[in-house]
């Protein structure tokens, strides 16, 4: 699956951005209104904009088959976006864990406006789902007191396939073609897509996504 881009057509709307105090989202303006597809990354090449980060404790970057969120910290996450801005859209990927607890949680962003607010569709590697919001630095589950398990996630290793929906103020979680979850939340309206990953108690998690695909629901 090879990364598609829009264009003049981002580029566009991501120039509009700079004198805007609201900027454009793309999948907004109106000649982009009927692509079925928005953006696309396999990660085989490093031109799509992802945020990178190494140190000794955590990683996000290009590797030779996917992209990779590794994390060797307790009850800490990493994360990465690419500086998009959709409003109403649906995000595909694949992910699996390579290494690290099975205790863990790892998936995709939408509507994030800064590292302090966004939302966020988790799964872990022992079965159990959730979406959060992180609003203002403090972050809390949407519809759920606690992360829920399903059999239909695969566990340990297995890859899972990952669609979080971002559509008005309806937000679900899909996966492996169930829907997981369903809720309503109108904090945040648009933003940028991403991929995170955490851990718990245990450190650990090191996950790769093979790639991402952002869908006009519109189409």
């Amino acid at each position: 699956m090879k990364r598609l881009q829009l264009g003049l057509i981002l580029l566009a709307a991501f120039a509009l951005t700079g004198c805007m105090s609201e900027p454009f989202a793309a999948d907004a303006l109106p000649w982009v209104r009927e692509e079925p597809v928005l953006f696309m990354d396999d990660f085989s090449q490093q031109t799509g904009g992802w945020r990178t980060h190494a140190d000794r404790l955590s990683y996000a970057g290009y590797v030779q088959n996917g992209f990779r969120l590794w994390v060797d910290m307790p009850d800490f996450q990493v994360w990465s976006v690419p500086g998009l801005n959709f409003k109403d859209i649906h995000i595909y990927t694949r992910a699996q864990k390579t290494a690290g607890p099975e205790d863990n949680y790892f998936g995709l962003m939408c509507r994030y406006r800064d590292d302090d607010n966004f939302y966020a569709f988790v799964i872990s590697s022992d079965g159990y789902y959730g979406i959060f919001k992180k609003e203002g630095g403090t972050q809390t589950l949407v519809g759920l007191s606690q992360m829920d398990f399903d059999e239909a996630i695969q566990r340990g290793s297995e890859p899972n396939e990952i669609v979080a929906v971002c559509q008005g103020d309806q937000l679900a979680l899909i996966v492996n073609e169930v829907k997981l979850l369903q809720v309503t939340d109108a904090t945040f309206t648009h933003g940028d897509i991403g991929m995170i990953a955490g851990n718990l108690s245990q450190p650990g998690a090191d996950i790769l996504f093979d790639y991402i695909v952002v869908i006009n629901p519109q189409r």
